[in-house]
């Protein structure tokens, strides 16, 4: 169900707060602030957008709320007439495209207003008491979350049983994507570190403004990439020495490929610039040995890629999703780096190939 006119104007105000200069969050605040008379608030809110937007070089926007000064009645004529004056001299010269991080939700800045207001109305306001979980790991939760008052915690257990803090979280930040994306089970418990407020979105609500704004899906894919590719990073028994800054480049330079089921993911030889980990599923390989097909299931954490030579996969052999299948593709430089400065890093490719090869081996004899 929508949000109620209540809701929704608290959503935005406090939305506006954290992005003050998004246009599609400012513009339906003023209309609501009209609407239910209180005017001198809107003229305010329109002649402090004015400013900002002359400010950053966006003279034809700062005109825009100009605009809305006037038919506000705006009581201080003699600014707006001046801000005004400012802003046409500017409208032709140089544009500021450098927005400034955090100032606009970059999930809806390709959206109109009319577009954003129902993205937004079709989430559900949460009232987060301190120390409760939202989400938990390992749980199958296909919602996503946006901060608007408040801070979480993320943190998570891993394979080798330690248990780790990842990162906090205030209003503005988002989280939740995994499992709405890629519908995959929690990667990390997140706790509100105070009382705090959320907007929950349900994966269909996502999905259609995916649909609706490619250039918000392609940014939010990013963003879920990097998280994942972090994630596994942590739960790697691989990359346990790893610093952040490092976590931070692996997350940067991979990327995540989908395959389902039955779909090819590769053939000997196609691999030479990359090593890929599987996230999330199975895969089979299957090669010709002495005239006998054998197959081989590779699981979540399992590497491979003729990187390496202990990550070859066997002569003439090809590769199936089996179900479906996430990916991590490693760049060369990356892997290679890792290999050269991370002990444990280039001990466990090398133990894990030989333990794969023992395995093919046992199954041939």
């Amino acid at each position: 169900m929508p949000l109620n006119q209540e809701n929704l104007l608290h959503v935005y105000r406090d939305m506006h707060k954290i992005f003050p200069e998004d246009l599609h969050i400012a513009r339906p605040l003023i209309q609501m602030l009209q609407s239910i008379g209180e005017v001198g608030p809107a003229r305010e809110l329109a002649i402090v957008m004015a400013r900002r937007m002359l400010a950053r070089g966006r003279a034809g926007d700062a005109i825009g709320f100009l605009e809305i000064c006037r038919l506000l009645e705006h009581p201080d004529q003699d600014e707006i007439a001046a801000l005004r004056s400012m802003a046409e001299v500017t409208a032709d010269g140089p544009i500021d495209m450098e927005t400034g991080s955090g100032r606009l939700f970059i999930l809806v800045d390709q959206l109109s207003d009319h577009e954003t207001r129902d993205f937004l109305e079709h989430g559900r306001l949460l009232k987060v008491k301190a120390g409760k979980d939202i989400v938990r790991q390992g749980e199958v939760n296909r919602n996503f979350y946006l901060i608007l008052e408040g801070r979480m915690e993320v943190h998570m257990d891993t394979a080798t049983g330690l248990h780790v803090n990842l990162s906090k979280l205030y209003p503005g930040h988002f989280f939740g994507e995994f499992a709405c994306v890629y519908q995959l089970p929690r990667s990390a418990t997140v706790t509100a570190g105070e009382d705090s407020l959320v907007l929950e979105f349900s994966d269909l609500a996502i999905s259609q403004l995916m649909q609706r704004s490619p250039i918000a899906g392609e940014r939010l894919m990013q963003i879920v990439q990097a998280r994942l590719v972090r994630s596994m990073s942590h739960s790697h028994p691989s990359m346990t020495e790893l610093p952040e800054a490092d976590r931070q480049w692996l997350a940067d330079e991979s990327r995540i490929l989908e395959f389902m089921d039955g779909t090819l993911i590769t053939r000997e030889g196609e691999m030479e610039d990359r090593c890929c980990v599987i996230v999330y599923g199975k895969a089979t390989v299957e090669h010709t040995e002495n005239g006998e097909t054998i197959k081989h299931t590779m699981e979540t954490g399992d590497m491979f890629g003729d990187i390496s030579p202990h990550l070859h996969l066997p002569p003439d052999s090809t590769m199936h999703a089996d179900g479906r299948c996430l990916i991590c593709s490693i760049p060369k430089k990356v892997f290679r780096s890792f290999m050269n400065a991370y002990g444990n890093f280039e001990q466990w490719v090398e133990l894990h190939g030989q333990q794969r090869n023992q395995k093919l081996h046992n199954r041939i004899h």
